[in-house]
């Protein structure tokens, strides 16, 4: 009976019937594989976002303590630039996934699109080494970190290694964004069509 089952099956796959396996489609696959980063980076960013809040709090309270009750926090400060640490790390893949990153808009707004995508393909070479050495160092620091439990060694001492770890986690999101944007480039080159 199984061997029956099993016949029929190899049967269906033969004939094309419903169990028939899909075919591989590259351009499905890549769009999937885009959309994957994509998805993931937006959200990141978006939950990321709201990283300001506190950090505003942060601001407000050290601005309010300082200047007006003449008491200053140990923390307040520190905090502030922790929480902007994150907001820029994990806030960066989103941000070159929708264009905001800082360019020469002098040379580049003045160019068509595929000349823009020739350029940024040409740069892409120059932002992997970049990404490379700085997920390679940021890595170490963050192992060594981690590993001794370290502190920032001011009198409030929090432990830095978290930030250090989402330095590296974000630096990752970043160069897989750029990974997508540059597929794109290149199918766009190719087809002059986006992905």
């Amino acid at each position: 009976m199984a061997q029956r089952n099993q016949e029929n099956q190899l049967n269906a796959l033969k004939s094309g019937g419903p169990q028939a396996a899909p075919r591989f489609s590259w351009k499905r696959e890549m769009k999937l594989f885009l959309a994957i980063i994509d998805g993931f980076n937006a959200r990141l960013g978006k939950i990321t976002a709201f990283v300001m809040l506190p950090t505003l709090f942060c601001i407000y309270y050290e601005v309010v303590s300082r200047y007006v009750f003449g008491k200053p926090t140990l923390w307040a400060s520190e905090l502030m630039i922790y929480f902007c640490a994150i907001l820029y790390i994990m806030g960066a893949a989103w941000t070159l996934q929708v264009g905001r990153h800082v360019k020469i808009d002098l040379l580049y707004s003045r160019v068509s699109p595929r000349r823009q995508r020739v350029l940024d393909i040409f740069t892409f070479p120059f932002f992997t080494l970049y990404m490379g050495l700085l997920l390679w160092v940021g890595f170490r620091f963050a192992m060594e970190s981690t590993l001794i439990r370290e502190t920032s060694g001011t009198p409030w001492d929090p432990p830095i290694y978290p930030i250090k770890i989402v330095f590296v986690v974000g630096a990752l999101m970043l160069l897989m964004q750029g990974v997508a944007k540059l597929v794109r480039d290149i199918h766009f080159l190719a087809t002059g069509k986006e992905l």
